[in-house]
């Protein structure tokens, strides 16, 4: 049985079943804004990966929900990607995001906006940051973890 061993979306797939059926339930004319909002997404989060302090993760999510839209190859492709996936995953099946990816994010988050904090010089501007940083970092901590898979 292939589902033992594949992830529950690709033995989906293999059953003969669609991720989504996008297809059947939205016109081309539909679709295609989707799409169009995916490959922005995931070029975005490209972009994110090597720019310091834009996050990248954040439009990866953006792109399978829009992918489940458009286009079921593509959300595959980004539900299975080596780098992403396993988080992309976890958000899409669970809503949670790991200990260490919560590390990790917020870590980063609190290295960058600390640099520019710094380097701003007006009093508003370093508290609209402080308060940024405290509002994302709540809600990334506060999202359900779901304990590592062995």
């Amino acid at each position: 049985n292939i589902a033992g061993w594949v992830h529950p979306i690709l033995s989906r797939v293999a059953r003969g079943g669609m991720v989504t059926s996008p297809e059947k339930t939205r016109s081309k004319a539909v679709r295609a804004p989707f799409l169009v909002l995916g490959m922005l997404c995931v070029a975005l989060g490209y972009i994110g990966i090597v720019v310091p302090g834009m996050p990248s993760t954040v439009f990866f999510i953006c792109a399978v929900w829009s992918f489940k839209r458009s286009s079921p190859k593509f959300e595959l492709w980004m539900l299975n990607h080596r780098l992403f996936g396993p988080t992309l995953r976890e958000w899409d099946e669970h809503r949670a995001i790991s200990v260490r990816t919560k590390i990790v994010a917020i870590v980063t988050m609190t290295a960058f906006m600390s640099v520019s904090i710094f380097f701003i010089k007006s009093t508003p501007g370093k508290l609209a940051l402080a308060v940024v940083w405290l509002l994302v970092a709540t809600y990334i901590a506060t999202r359900r973890t779901r304990a590592a898979t062995a």
